[in-house]
């Protein structure tokens, strides 16, 4: 009697512990990237930290980027660079790295300043570079390679997207990277922008239609978006773990007691 009233506290106590391990375990274990100024919805769109920053167009090139270039109509025209560039072979585009002066050295034309231009002004620069040198008229698109930003969370695909348009938004992005899950929270996606250490911090309800309307949801290079999952789903989740890791521990737990009983 004593032996069994033994197995059987040890049994609740095992289970209790369980019960205490799980909930630490697997709490808000989908959450990354929380803020303190998290909800889990906002009206329409919250900025904190604001860095006041007017400019329009935020994505021109700047020394030390990194530009994929290429001639439409005839590719061996960049294809041979001007002794100590490094250029890299990315499928039909060729990789132009941007000097301290802000320049880029193209076969045959030499050096042209690009910094401060956007992607397109900076192909229509070095197109007419090569017009006034009478070539074959040469049509270039050019690409800002490091212009990339970060997309984690409820969405079709996660990754790297490189910024391959003037004026590339949020609802560009979202529709780049095939739409979001069901399981996503439409009503709170946050962007962080800039320094790392004090970050811009932006909030958005996709579910208003005026967060179309804001500018600050033109993206910028190195945005980091997230949408998180709704509070529903990640509770089911969660539940899920429980049920798993409980499973698993009442498992061991009378398979011990079995081993037990059988060893008497």
């Amino acid at each position: 009697m004593i032996h069994n009233r033994l197995l059987r506290r040890i049994f609740i106590v095992n289970l209790f512990c369980l019960f205490f391990l799980s909930s630490c375990s697997f709490k808000n274990r989908l959450a990354i990237l929380k803020t303190p100024f998290d909800a889990d919805t906002i009206k329409n769109v919250m900025v904190v930290n604001d860095n006041n920053e007017t400019e329009t167009i935020y994505n021109l090139i700047k020394p030390e980027d990194e530009l994929a270039i290429r001639n439409y109509q005839n590719m061996d025209l960049i294809t041979k660079p001007l002794t100590g560039t490094t250029n890299i072979y990315q499928g039909n585009y060729i990789t132009y790295k941007v000097n301290q002066n802000g320049e880029v050295s193209m076969p045959k034309i030499g050096w042209i300043k690009v910094a401060g231009l956007t992607r397109n002004q900076a192909a229509k620069r070095i197109q007419q570079a090569y017009e006034k040198d009478e070539l074959n008229a040469p049509l270039i698109d050019v690409r800002i390679v490091n212009a990339y930003i970060v997309l984690l969370g409820e969405v079709g695909k996660q990754g790297k997207y490189i910024i391959d348009r003037e004026d590339y938004e949020l609802i560009d992005l979202l529709g780049d990277a095939g739409g979001l899950l069901p399981s996503a929270n439409r009503k709170m996606v946050r962007i962080f922008r800039g320094n790392r250490e004090n970050p811009e911090i932006i909030l958005v309800n996709l579910n208003d239609y005026d967060f179309i309307k804001n500018p600050k949801l033109k993206l910028k290079a190195k945005d980091i978006v997230y949408v998180e999952p709704r509070s529903a789903f990640a509770n089911s989740q969660n539940l899920q773990s429980y049920n798993l890791f409980i499973q698993t521990g009442l498992i061991i737990i009378n398979t011990l007691l079995i081993i037990y009983n059988l060893a008497k």
